[in-house]
């Protein structure tokens, strides 16, 4: 990465060009809780592949896990760590000023305690110091807006505190408070950062998305308000990053989605099986996909366990049994996957190649007739 510039010393955002035939590689990694441990296994594939990338963007959860790498940590160095990790050593309860203070309590948890940890785990540099190009985001509390921190006029920022933001779920954590304005999670507005990826001018552009839920199965939101909190944020969450994938999927985006939805978020108990699943659906896709199996030798994927299967298309599938024809299919559906008259829908295209899964068909889908294949 010796090759590699200042982010800071041109506008617009650029990477250096390539002589050579790799492409220009952005890596974004999207938020997403504890979930966000694949994004360690989405590394191992792509050191396991070859596969090189020139910055790395990163929401929440991403934003922890690209700190780490950009800032000079083998992976290894990184999956050993993170692997110990305990809940109590991000989450404390501020305990005594939700006894005294009750809903005017700065946050839910101890804020301190968390950047602690990060101050454990992160170099002390700021991000001009970078080893990689390294841009994470974060909301600004005052006017609703994103930032990008790397980018001109946010660099002057420590490592911890730029992460911190972009991790400080509202409530959860205090905000980050920078000359003069108050910072929270990035996922808020952008989960899956594929906006800003597309204007650092990349040929590819590798995206983790961790937001795919593969159950509805819900607490009892009758009785907690807690679960019913978070799962406001995962929806709006969800919703935001589909209308990305929307606008933003096309052929330089191989979007890589590990099979973790079934986790709870903060589930600290499985980090070696989720890293197992991001480095599995990595290699699944990466070794498949039009914009990044060329660059995998034959050598490396004959060595590999998993199947090299084609990912140009996604199988889209309705059960008539459960259809009631309301047409949300038809009405969520960016590629005219669906067809709904008369109170019956139809598949257009059993084999979509322009779909962006974002899977809003089947999030829609009020009977759950529509399932995916080939993902």
């Amino acid at each position: 990465m010796s090759d590699l510039i200042d982010p800071t010393d041109v506008l617009p955002l650029r990477l250096p060009g390539r002589s050579g035939p790799r492409p220009r590689t952005v890596l974004v990694l999207g938020g997403g809780g504890m979930r966000g441990m694949a994004h360690i296994g989405v590394l191992k594939a792509l050191q396991t592949l070859g596969i090189r990338y020139d910055a790395v963007v990163g929401t929440s959860i991403g934003a922890f896990v690209g700190a780490m790498v950009c800032g000079g940590n083998s992976l290894e160095e990184i999956e050993s760590t993170l692997i110990e990790v305990q809940k109590q050593d991000y989450f404390r309860l501020n305990t005594v000023k939700l006894l005294l203070k009750g809903t005017r309590a700065p946050s839910m948890y101890q804020g301190k305690v968390f950047r602690e940890s990060l101050k454990k785990m992160l170099p002390e540099i700021e991000l001009t110091e970078m080893k990689i190009p390294f841009y994470c985001n974060a909301v600004r509390l005052e006017s609703g807006g994103a930032v990008y921190w790397g980018t001109p006029g946010f660099t002057e920022i420590s490592l911890v505190d730029a992460v911190y933001s972009s991790c400080s779920l509202p409530g959860v954590f205090e905000p980050l408070e920078w000359e003069g304005n108050n910072y929270v999670d990035g996922g808020i507005v952008d989960s899956v950062p594929l906006r800003f990826a597309k204007t650092l001018d990349a040929d590819l552009i590798i995206a983790v998305d961790l937001t795919v839920k593969s159950t509805f199965k819900t607490p009892d939101y009758q009785r907690r308000v807690l679960p019913t909190l978070f799962r406001m944020f995962e929806i709006v969450e969800e919703v935001l990053v589909e209308q990305s994938l929307h606008m933003h999927v096309d052929h330089r985006v191989a979007l890589i989605q590990p099979k973790v939805g079934h986790l709870h978020r903060f589930d600290f108990s499985k980090v070696g099986e989720v890293i197992q699943a991001g480095e599995e659906e990595a290699l699944n896709v990466l070794t498949a996909h039009t914009s990044t199996r060329g660059l995998v030798s034959d050598e490396i994927k004959d060595g590999l366990t998993c199947p090299v299967m084609p990912k140009d298309h996604v199988s889209l599938h309705l059960d008539p049994s459960l259809c009631v024809g309301c047409g949300m299919c038809q009405m969520v559906c960016e590629t005219d996957g669906f067809w709904a008259e008369a109170g019956v829908a139809t598949v257009r295209k059993s084999a979509n190649y322009e779909c962006t899964r974002d899977h809003a068909c089947v999030r829609n889908c009020p009977t759950n007739a529509i399932s995916l294949g080939n993902l």
